[in-house]
């Protein structure tokens, strides 16, 4: 397993990724470009966006793009893309193909205008699909140069172990799933991804022993450790049923506590946990203003200590 951690081409880019909702559809910010100038100018040069992220007038990987171009910061700045995720005109069927990778690669790179990415997942698996089909799709547009690395998201630890062990040339290097202080007690959406919960332990255990880099989305469980929402609520039904529970509910309390003694935001004490994880760990946040960003860069130069991390996840 040390392939992975010690690959060359690993890459190295800022521990917050700065996610991609306020760049499409109805939680897309009025001025993309001047959220995009203050979230680079607060520490972050990554950028999270897919193929399928996308809105009647536009979409993330091209505004994405635009951006880039604009700035001229394309070589010191971190694209991750994402393909293979259903799409129009039927949302249930799966993209997950060997000759999908580098058509949605190539569509990528003409929306953001640039000829090569810094990171490709997977956006979603088909486990019916061989793995190892995947991998050499994977792997052969790493070797053509359209992609520096790849990786994938919403994959089970099952088959990524799989894919690393098949991988001849270039092994993935990062997962994608969702992760945070508070267990995910149902899928937001079908077909994602945790590594919340004891019954995950031994996968938490087995990244941390391969090195591989996590990228966690929704460190703030859909909003749940926000202080906007309100346990219980029957407005955001979906956050409700995916992550309140009597123990989230003292997680979260726990999460309030400590950050009033140490003077910082509820937010920044969940983000903190999981960049403190044994494991090595980046938090995709999609901040929507240049003081939401630097918050999420202090809390990943924070720390938090063993015992804080074991009251904050149990109470003991």
């Amino acid at each position: 397993m040390g392939g992975v951690a010690d690959d060359e081409r690993r890459l190295h880019f800022s521990t917050v990724i700065q996610g991609a909702t306020p760049l499409f559809g109805e939680t897309l910010v009025p001025e993309p470009q001047r959220l995009l100038d203050e979230v680079h100018s607060s520490g972050v040069d990554a950028f999270d966006a897919g193929l399928a992220y996308t809105d009647p007038d536009g979409t993330c990987d091209g505004r994405l793009g635009a951006w880039v171009a604009d700035r001229g910061v394309r070589d010191v700045v971190t694209l991750i893309g994402k393909g293979c995720h259903p799409g129009p005109p039927d949302w249930s069927a799966s993209r997950v193909h060997p000759e999908t990778v580098a058509v949605d690669v190539a569509a990528t790179l003409d929306r953001m205008g640039t000829d090569h990415l810094d990171l490709w997942l997977f956006h979603r698996d088909d486990p019916s699909v061989p793995v190892g089909e995947l991998v050499d799709a994977a792997e052969r547009q790493v070797e053509a140069g359209t992609i520096e690395a790849w990786g994938v998201s919403n994959w089970s630890t099952d088959r990524l172990r799989q894919a690393i062990g098949i991988a001849v040339t270039s092994p993935p290097i990062a997962t994608s799933s969702q992760y945070s202080l508070v267990d995910q007690l149902a899928e937001p959406w079908q077909g994602v991804t945790t590594l919340t919960g004891a019954k995950r332990a031994g996968e938490r255990e087995w990244l941390a022993d391969t090195g591989i880099a996590v990228l966690a989305w929704s460190p703030l469980a859909g909003g749940y450790l926000t202080t906007a929402h309100e346990p219980g609520s029957t407005e955001d039904r979906t956050t409700t049923r995916c992550y309140d529970s009597p123990e989230n509910r003292g997680r979260r309390d726990r999460a309030q506590q400590l950050a009033a003694s140490r003077g910082c935001s509820p937010e920044q004490v969940a983000i903190t946990f999981v960049t403190t994880s044994p494991f090595k760990t980046h938090v995709v946040s999609a901040a929507r203003s240049g003081e939401e960003a630097a918050a999420n860069c202090e809390a990943a130069s924070m720390d938090l200590t063993v015992d804080e991390r074991r009251w904050l996840e149990f109470g003991t």
